[in-house]
């Protein structure tokens, strides 16, 4: 009896679809990592703006009044809306600032992408 060489079709089907699932796996890494590197950047830009304006809080000469405060900024060629909201605290030389920052293109129901708490001294 003569023995043959090479692969039965159920071998070769098996192999393609081994190699079928790899390449999904890796095309699922693969886009999990896109999504990642987008939701960080925007998590980081969103930080910047909010920090920007906490510094511009910081660095003015006036004592801000209670109440919010809400304007767009540009951070890396895309438009942002901050809100900043001054608030009282026990101490009567202490400001609580709340910052929050969408994209601009971001629905006003939406989420913010970012939220930042700093607290300002009187001016001396």
């Amino acid at each position: 009896m003569q023995r043959r060489r090479g692969f039965t079709l159920i071998e070769v089907l098996v192999a393609v679809t081994v190699l079928a699932l790899a390449m999904l796996a890796i095309l699922r890494a693969g886009s999990q990592y896109t999504g990642n590197t987008a939701y960080l950047q925007e998590k980081t830009l969103a930080s910047w703006v909010a920090r920007n304006v906490l510094v511009e809080y910081q660095l003015a000469r006036k004592w801000p009044a209670i109440g919010t405060r809400s304007d767009e900024a540009e951070m890396a060629g895309q438009s942002w809306r901050w809100e900043a909201q001054v608030a009282a605290t026990p101490d009567k030389d202490v400001r609580r600032l709340e910052i929050r920052v969408w994209a601009a293109r971001a629905t006003e129901e939406a989420e913010p992408v970012v939220r930042l708490t700093g607290y300002l001294g009187r001016p001396g």
